[in-house]
């Protein structure tokens, strides 16, 4: 296998967790986010990071879909996915529980040790950063 062919794997993967993160984020500001403060709160969890969770699901999502911070924000999704099992699905089954958590939580985990270069603003930024350099030196 070449590292094409892991590079593109990866980008797919990176736009359908960012896909799946922005819808869920959205959601949780659709019809007002109360409901979401009010369910965190009935879990346990403070109602002000509804909002912070929105937040960073919704911005980081588009984020990952366009390449940017992949990894900063893979780092956030592990551990919004590691508290969700401990608390929101804590004691539900695997199979139509939590599969899509696990499988959210390792996707977040693989773009976070390997990243996801193809098609990324990150690495087209960091190109133009490299040929000025080169340019100015």
């Amino acid at each position: 296998m070449n590292t094409r062919t892991v590079e593109i794997g990866l980008f797919f993967s990176r736009i359908m967790i960012g896909l799946i993160f922005v819808l869920h984020g959205w959601s949780k500001f659709e019809g007002g986010i109360s409901g979401t403060v009010g369910f965190f709160e009935s879990i346990g969890v403070p109602g002000f990071l509804a909002s912070v969770v929105a937040v960073i699901e919704l911005a980081g999502g588009a984020a990952m879909i366009l390449g940017l911070g992949t990894r900063v924000f893979a780092a956030a999704f592990v551990a919004i996915m590691v508290g969700v099992l401990f608390t929101a699905k804590v004691g539900a089954p695997f199979l139509n529980g939590t599969e899509l958590d696990y499988m959210l939580l390792a996707g977040s985990l693989t773009l976070l040790f390997a990243g996801s270069r193809f098609l990324a603003l990150d690495q087209i930024l960091s190109r133009q950063s490299t040929v000025r350099q080169n340019v100015s030196a």
